[in-house]
């Protein structure tokens, strides 16, 4: 599992990508945004009225702000002219672009990958106890996994395991736009790859084989907002 160097990146310059990366994007969602950062669409807006906590909305308006942004910085468009649409299988993509990108967020923290050339999918999860670990990773593991998860006897271990197998399984489904319990995706058929995303964190970016395994490279906004870790 790669420790990645979050190198400080601003959307509010142009951004490019090449053929053969990926970028990933982290950004906080507990902070408050910036006076002026009203970029969301008009279905965001509506949709944002109706969620009564305040966390909740803080948070989905951050992780549409900076989808929003950080897709406009590699486009020169200005965000609130990106559209949207979703793919038979659930999966949002950019109308009018060859930009692909996937995007989850896990509790305080977001991450986007972004592809010129990619089908992407990734996946972020804090490491935490679930309360039916068992039966999941009993319905849902391969069989050796399923065995070395349950003849572990360090939690820590176990949980980390839990969420490496489970990210690399969301990560494969959403790179094809396919739903979690939907047809699986044969592991053979994509590169996947794990990554520290932060402390207490683990994810994973899924592209498909048929192209060479891409690089990836990391980026934090806003700066200053993470440790070093």
């Amino acid at each position: 599992m790669q420790t990645p160097h979050w190198s400080e990146r601003s959307f509010s310059t142009a951004n490019t990508l090449t053929t053969g990366k990926v970028h990933i994007w982290r950004f906080p969602l507990d902070l408050d945004l910036p006076s002026g950062a009203e970029t969301l669409s008009t279905a965001e807006k509506q949709h944002l009225a109706l969620i009564k906590r305040p966390r909740i909305a803080r948070r989905y308006q951050n992780t549409r702000f900076h989808l929003r942004n950080i897709l406009a910085s590699y486009l020169d468009m200005e965000p609130a002219m990106l559209e949207f649409a979703i793919t038979p299988g659930g999966k949002p993509r950019l109308e009018h672009s060859r930009l692909q990108f996937n995007l989850s967020h896990s509790h305080e923290l977001g991450l986007l990958a972004i592809s010129v050339q990619h089908s992407v999918g990734i996946d972020l999860e804090k490491i935490r106890c679930l309360k039916y670990a068992s039966e999941i990773a009993r319905r849902l593991f391969p069989e050796q996994v399923r065995e070395q998860w349950l003849d572990m006897h360090d939690n820590n271990n176990q949980q980390l395991l839990f969420f490496q197998q489970w990210t690399a399984m969301e990560a494969r489904q959403k790179t094809l736009g396919r739903g979690l319990f939907d047809t699986p995706v044969n592991p053979g058929a994509i590169h996947c790859q794990h990554f520290k995303a932060g402390h207490g964190f683990v994810a994973a970016v899924a592209t498909e084989s048929i192209h060479e395994k891409p690089a990836l490279k990391f980026f934090n906004h806003p700066q200053g907002a993470y440790d070093a870790s």
